[in-house]
């Protein structure tokens, strides 16, 4: 609490200053949206979406929605994105790395220990290097200008992955300053505040801020606390070229209340700690760019449970440590209409796991790191004809790990583009390696492991902005092979996976205060039950903004049918698992912009939660909260 009160009054200060200097307010303009469309008003749910150079899909959502969902997480941020879906405990905090509070993109996502899928902050890949999995309370989410989903895996960018997450961080890009930041109360004792200030002066910027949230949960030891604080100092350097330095520190906890049919727990109290450091440089001359970064990540978590290895056992605590560090380096040269792009990856992961009861018994334990050593390169080149663009790419990657064999990951694709049309066409390879919890967990067997591979396919069209509606269309399927998943030989590669699927996903802007967004996804899992694969997620919001200084918001997703269990399970488990129902779950807002009669407060709104009441959960035996009001100032500038 003393780091956030010094970051506050530093902004606060800093703020008064700026107020005083002549010309300071046109230099806090907010800094334009990602969206080519001009608009009355922001999108809902996503800013964007695109198709990237080597034809992978994205869709990313900015700062104005993260605020507009009053996402005070990572996974209530991502919740209506097109192919994404989530789960969770509690109303606040994730507890652990999996149902208690996790995000999957297209059914991938679900194995634990271990994770098909990574979340990057500005690029650095953020993850318990021990258990090779995110956890989401230490991503932070109050501090990104923009979070991008990758569907798929695109080795050229994101290695070691069969899909990615990236969030980029607020950065200060023009002279002048901004400050911005809000407070949130509402039901089941949950407030929220939090601060953030960035400024430019010459070649330096710099931004900093804090977060504290709590909550007393919706049942009985459903509450938890998530705090973290962020620092960002820049400098801009010869040839189009920036130097950045980031520093994330984050302190949470959040409590397990137990399935509503068996008693509430004693202890499942899961608590995380990171301090993370990334220093990156962005170049671009000419038609030379590209960036490189070093990171050094520490962490802890603290789990403190009733029984250490199933019912019947010793209370105690399960304490994890670890220190990820690392080079990313990606750099693009383009000659006419070729464009080359090289990149490397050295990753260094690993740390220490202990169990200690009560008494001071440590029962199991195991330590150990692994490096990965990953080259890549691409080509595209673009072909015009009669005012068409046709553009093939290919490339590589290649993976040298210290534990587990060689392998590569190809990838190739064709675009065509005319106009305002984008048809692709693509195959990519992701490679998953098992992590360093192998060696206590499985160590019998970890000699005849292998990487998980996965073949993606995905052929698509993109439209926009033509007429206000942009629109993009796909249809893919996943084949995995090599899956590590549970069997009474121990954890081996027995497991496949096959899911064909379709996604749309759309903007309009029927009125010049009106805009929408919809999305459709369909999965079709080869085993019916798949775990994190529903037939049918659709989710669809609203903004319109009604009289001067009044915006009515609504969203509303309807995800289907559902498995949902660790995708490392053996067969005994997945035949007794039990289905998760359908949910339809719309939730609304009202702000008014008060920027014209109080100096400092951009916005108050009122918003509402689960508006139909409707009974649903992410995991059986734990509800969701039912109807819940909030309301949020907004200060500042977005």
């Amino acid at each position: 609490m003393r780091i956030i009160l010094v970051i506050a009054l530093i902004a606060a200060s800093m703020s008064l200053g700026v107020a005083l200097i002549p010309g300071a307010a046109r230099a806090s303009e907010p800094v334009p949206v990602m969206i080519d469309t001009v608009r009355v008003i922001d999108s809902p749910i996503i800013s964007g979406e695109d198709i990237t150079p080597f034809g992978g899909t994205w869709t990313a959502i900015g700062r104005r929605q993260i605020e507009d969902l009053n996402a005070q997480d990572l996974p209530s941020a991502l919740r209506l994105l097109p192919g994404v879906t989530i789960s969770r405990y509690n109303l606040l905090g994730s507890y652990g790395g999996g149902e208690g509070g996790s995000v999957y993109i297209r059914g991938q996502g679900s194995g634990r220990p271990g994770s098909e899928i990574k979340v990057y902050v500005d690029g650095v890949p953020r993850e318990v290097s021990v258990w090779s999995h995110p956890v989401m309370d230490v991503i932070p989410t109050d501090y990104a200008s923009s979070i991008r989903v990758y569907k798929g895996p695109q080795p050229y960018t994101y290695p070691g992955t069969f899909g990615a997450v990236d969030l980029t961080t607020l950065r200060r890009s023009r002279a002048g300053y901004e400050t911005s930041g809000n407070l949130t109360l509402g039901e089941y004792g949950t407030a929220a505040g939090v601060i953030r200030h960035g400024g430019k002066i010459q070649a330096f910027d710099y931004y900093l801020g804090a977060s504290h949230k709590e909550s007393q949960g919706h049942r009985p030891h459903a509450d938890g606390r998530i705090q973290s604080q962020y620092l960002r100092l820049g400098l801009d350097v010869p040839g189009e070229s920036h130097l950045g330095y980031v520093l994330q520190h984050t302190d949470n906890w959040s409590r397990d209340p137990g399935p509503v049919d068996e008693a509430t727990p004693e202890r499942d109290r899961f608590a995380t700690e990171t301090l993370s450091h990334n220093i990156r440089l962005d170049h671009e001359a000419g038609r030379h760019d590209g960036y490189a970064a070093l990171y050094y990540e520490r962490g802890r978590i603290r789990w403190e449970v009733d029984n250490l290895n199933g019912p019947g056992t010793p209370a105690g605590n399960s304490n994890t440590d670890w220190t990820n560090y690392g080079l990313r380096v990606t750099d693009n040269i383009a000659w006419g209409d070729l464009n080359l792009t090289a990149g490397l990856e050295v990753e260094d992961e690993g740390g220490e796991f202990r169990n200690v009861t009560l008494s001071g018994a440590v029962p199991f334990e195991y330590e150990g790191r692994f490096t990965t050593v990953a080259p890549a390169l691409a080509a595209r080149y673009r072909v015009e004809a009669g005012g068409v663009g046709l553009i093939p790419s290919a490339g590589l990657r290649y993976y040298s790990h210290s534990r587990f064999d060689r392998r590569t990951a190809p990838h190739a694709g064709l675009m065509l583009e005319t106009g305002k049309w984008s048809v692709f066409v693509t195959y990519a390879r992701g490679i998953n390696y098992p992590g360093v919890y192998v060696l206590g967990v499985a160590a019998d067997t970890v000699e005849e492991m292998e990487a998980e591979v996965l073949d993606h396919f995905e052929a698509g069209a993109r439209t926009g902005p033509v007429g206000g509606i942009e629109l993009q269309a796909s249809v893919f399927q996943d084949r995995a092979e090599n899956l590590l998943q549970w069997t009474p030989e121990g954890l081996i590669n027995v497991r496949d996976y096959d899911v064909r699927g379709l996604e749309i996903s759309g903007m309009f802007d029927p009125l010049p205060h009106l805009a929408l967004s919809a999305a459709v996804t369909v999965l079709d899992p080869a085993e019916e039950k798949t775990p994190r694969a529903p037939g049918l997620s659709i989710s669809a919001g609203a903004n319109y903004r009604v009289l001067p200084g009044w915006r009515l918001a609504l969203d509303l997703e309807y995800v289907g049918e559902q498995y949902a269990y660790n995708g490392r399970s053996g067969d005994g488990a997945v035949a007794e698992v039990e289905q998760l129902g359908s949910h339809f779950v719309v939730n609304g807002g009202i702000g008014y912009d008060f920027s014209a009669h109080v100096p400092g407060l951009s916005e108050l709104s009122l918003e509402a939660g689960n508006l139909t009441n409707e009974e649903y959960c992410f995991q059986p035996g734990y509800p969701m909260p039912g109807r819940n009001v909030s309301l949020t100032a907004r200060l500042g500038t977005l």
